[in-house]
């Protein structure tokens, strides 16, 4: 049996072509099919191979759970805006410690200065030509120990400003440190603690400086950069001297290493855009509602759900058939493409429950997880330069023939949850763009 894929009505070259006749009605009906490319070999009229890519493909944006930041190594900051994501929002906490020991500096000591030290890596996501600020807050209580904080946590901190800096996020060969000068007053109060004994403990400093918080300037609109909040070298450190030795700099650090726990926010405003209506956990938006496109962006939890409504149709063929291959290639859309927001190198394809939750990482028959690598080249379909995920559906399709799994559909996500790399795909619908589907079936009895 052959279904040819050049023309939008195949025709049935078998005995009992009015049974799958009826299953391409079912196939298509009350939607749109997706058809997909010819990357796969012809179809074998002798041994009865057929070749499908007229199963309807449903594609929508799902706002997964909250992702934990205070169990990873990094501090965020930065603000930016994307046309169809909305404007994200970094900010992070941190408790400091007494890196140096007991603080009990003379009393004859004289104060100088205090800094805030920021070791950065290379990670920038966003547009490093611009300038930007980092403003720093005092937090009002500390945060708690043996507690998980989320993307979503916040905790209050004062409006008041301790210091600002502004500064270009653009990557050096070398490791940066942003420095950001502090108050005064924070400064003589620290020093005028440890010379009245009060810094002897973690707690006496929580007691008097629960911790820190980072925020991006009101009107930034640049990148998002990480910082090592376990590195000893992220740390608020005062400057001092003795009188006797005025030549001679004293300091001492309060580290975020020390102090050990950390954690980022991360918020999006997306009022106005096609994802306004997205806001509830485990909720989804179908590519019809916006503008035939599905989202992904990891730290905010967007993630694309895939569904193939009807694969268990296939059922209703006569004889008994088994899946050569399956698979499915999505496109990146071209207009939404921006050079300083990378997509993801990969997707990791998680099955999905009824319910939108994961049930599990999709694996190949030999228990090997399937990925979806990002590759950018000619669009066999336009002859374009393309952007392209393109994964094995075969196990999956087997799976669900074989009713060893529900058909409730895979989601899509970045291969790290934690920062906030984005792509915008062809959704269902999408003219330019069009999910690519395509299955090859033997019929063996």
């Amino acid at each position: 049996m052959i279904i040819s894929s050049h023309s939008p009505h195949p025709r049935w070259r078998f005995a009992g072509g009015w049974l799958v006749c009826l299953l391409l009605w079912a196939l298509t009906a009350c939607e749109d099919a997706t058809s997909i490319g010819a990357e796969l070999p012809p179809a074998d009229k002798v041994t009865g191979t057929i070749y499908v890519d007229t199963l309807t493909i449903r594609t929508s944006t799902v706002l997964v759970d909250s992702v934990p930041t205070s169990s990873n190594s990094y501090l965020l900051l930065g603000r930016y805006t994307d046309a169809r994501l909305g404007t994200l929002t970094a900010s992070s906490y941190a408790c400091l410690g007494l890196a140096d020991g007991v603080f009990q500096p003379k009393t004859s000591m004289v104060y100088d200065s205090v800094v805030l030290l920021l070791l950065s890596d290379s990670y920038r996501y966003g547009d490093t030509t611009r300038t930007q600020q980092v403003q720093v807050h005092r937090l009002r209580a500390p945060i708690r120990p043996s507690t998980t904080y989320y993307a979503s946590s916040s905790l209050a901190y004062d409006a008041a400003l301790l210091g600002t800096t502004t500064f270009h996020a653009r990557p050096r060969p070398r490791l940066d440190t942003l420095r950001v000068r502090l108050a005064d007053a924070l400064g003589q109060e620290l020093l005028a603690a440890g010379q009245n004994r009060q810094l002897g403990t973690q707690d006496e400093l929580e007691a008097r400086l629960p911790g820190l918080v980072l925020t991006p300037g009101t009107s930034d609109n640049a990148a998002l950069l990480r910082f090592d909040a376990t590195n000893q070298a992220t740390t608020v450190r005062l400057y001092y001297h003795d009188p006797a030795a005025p030549a001679t700099a004293l300091s001492y650090s309060f580290s975020t290493a020390t102090g050990g726990r950390h954690f980022y926010q991360l918020t999006a405003v997306r009022n106005g855009s096609a994802l306004g209506s997205l806001n509830s956990y485990l909720q989804t938006l179908p590519s019809a509602r916006t503008a035939a496109e599905a989202y992904i962006q990891g730290g905010l939890g967007l993630q694309t759900k895939i569904e193939v409504p009807y694969l268990l149709n296939l059922n209703e063929l006569d004889g008994t058939w088994v899946i050569n291959s399956a698979g499915i290639t999505l496109e990146t859309v071209t207009a939404a493409e921006n050079r300083y927001f990378p997509p993801p190198t990969s997707l990791t394809v998680y099955l999905a429950s009824r319910g939108n939750q994961y049930l599990g990482l999709l694996a190949d028959a030999a228990g090997t997880q399937i990925t979806a690598p990002y590759y950018r080249g000619l669009s066999a379909r336009t002859n374009l330069d393309q952007g392209s995920y393109s994964f094995s559906l075969t196990s999956y399709c087997t799976a669900v023939l074989k009713r060893q799994i529900d058909n409730y559909g895979l989601i899509l996500a970045p291969p790290t949850s934690y920062t906030p790399e984005q792509v915008v795909l062809g959704g269902s619908g999408n003219s330019a763009h069009p999910p690519k589907f395509s299955l090859y079936m033997t019929r063996v009895l």
